[in-house]
């Protein structure tokens, strides 16, 4: 069979391991032997001149490290392991691969962070897509350094004839499942333009780099059941293609950034099981979504959580209720400013802050208040509000 193009064994019962002499075939372009009972390490498909671009190998039982020998594969487009025993890194020397497309790993036992060694060459992975590793054991912080070379998720141009798909010669189509919300979502024909990230159920920790929201030609981004902090990136509302949006199950805090309410595209979100703070942002495909996308985060309040917040006509719930914002200032000293001219009561307010708000200062801030409320009584008939 030394011109055999196309080895199509998927959806069957075979077993055993496969013949490493398949790798000797130069001409194949594609193997597809899903869902079967394959065991062993994955065979060495790849010689120096061998023309493989699609490589399906999920449901099985293969077991092992990813072989080195892949890196051969000059013309590899889609790499599906999925779904076996397989262990090991993140091969990330299948960034040099300048055509790879898709690369689905999960459901193995890969572990440790994912990051580029010293002899990685850039850009890395510049015509990825779709990249999923979710369920494994990856630890330490996102791959930024990955993230700022995923060129083909960036400003997407798609084409107007209509949607390609990944499909066979033998005319069945590459399909993938993907976990949206905890449900298994199957996508029986994959387009060659969707962009999908799936790192979810890993044990990644820190924050969000802001650098994730240069892609803004994703359309599923799943970081849920991580150990990620910190704030949910402002920069996030770029992604304006984005229709699915995962960061729940893990321990975010702060306030729900006004921009993702501006995203029009958004038909799944799910923020819940965080520690977020304030008011739900309204407006466009916010007011679309349930309570179950924002639940398990007790300090949040707003439609469409039965919780209402305490002041509506204020954004920013916790600096109306007198505790103190980011910046450090509270209504003491706003009060201040008001009373004794902007910048002698800044300069008050900033001292009362310094040394620990003195008692004389407090009785000073009481008797201020009091004085601006008085004035306002007088004048409130008088108050014109603008745009």
């Amino acid at each position: 069979m030394s011109k055999l193009q196309d080895l199509d064994m998927s959806n069957n019962s075979f077993d055993g391991v496969v013949p490493q002499c398949l790798g000797n075939i130069k001409s194949l372009g594609m193997i597809y032997l899903e869902t079967n009972r394959f065991h062993g390490p994955v065979p060495n498909m790849c010689t120096d001149h061998g023309h493989l671009k699609w490589l399906i190998l999920n449901e099985n039982r293969f077991e092992g490290e990813v072989p080195s020998s892949l890196s051969k594969c000059k013309e590899l487009e889609l790499l599906d392991l999925g779904n076996k025993h397989l262990n090991g890194t993140f091969p990330g020397w299948l960034g040099d691969l300048p055509g790879l497309q898709v690369i689905v790993l999960k459901s193995n036992n890969f572990h440790g962070p994912i990051e580029t060694s010293s002899t990685t060459k850039l850009p890395l992975f510049p015509s990825l897509r779709v990249l999923d590793v979710s369920h494994n054991r990856f630890a330490g912080h996102l791959p930024r350094i990955y993230f700022q070379y995923f060129n083909a998720m960036k400003n997407m141009v798609r084409t107007s004839s209509g949607p390609k798909y990944f499909q066979f010669s033998t005319g069945k189509y590459y399909s993938v499942i993907i976990e949206v919300k905890g449900r298994q979502l199957s996508f029986p024909q994959l387009s060659v333009d969707y962009t999908i990230i799936d790192l979810s159920n890993n044990k990644f920790e820190g924050e969000i780099p802001d650098i994730v929201g240069t892609l803004n030609s994703l359309i599923v981004l799943n970081l849920s059941h991580n150990n990620l902090n910190g704030r949910i990136p402002h920069v996030l509302g770029s992604l304006l293609d984005i229709e699915s949006l995962d960061l729940s199950w893990n321990q975010l805090t702060g306030e729900i950034p006004q921009s993702l309410a501006y995203i029009t595209t958004l038909e799944v979100l799910n923020l819940s099981h965080n520690h977020l703070v304030g008011r739900i942002p309204q407006g466009t495909q916010f007011n679309t979504f349930e309570g179950n996308s924002f639940g398990g985060n007790l300090r949040l309040c707003g439609f469409p959580l039965p919780k209402d917040c305490e002041h509506p006509s204020s954004p920013h719930s916790e600096v109306a209720n007198g505790e103190e914002g980011e910046s450090g200032f509270t209504w003491k000293v706003v009060m201040l400013g008001y009373g004794y001219g902007t910048l002698p009561g800044l300069l008050i307010g900033y001292f009362m802050l310094s040394t620990g708000r003195p008692k004389w200062l407090n009785a000073l801030v009481v008797g201020a208040k009091h004085l601006i409320e008085k004035r306002k009584t007088k004048r409130r008939r008088y108050i014109f509000i603008g745009k």
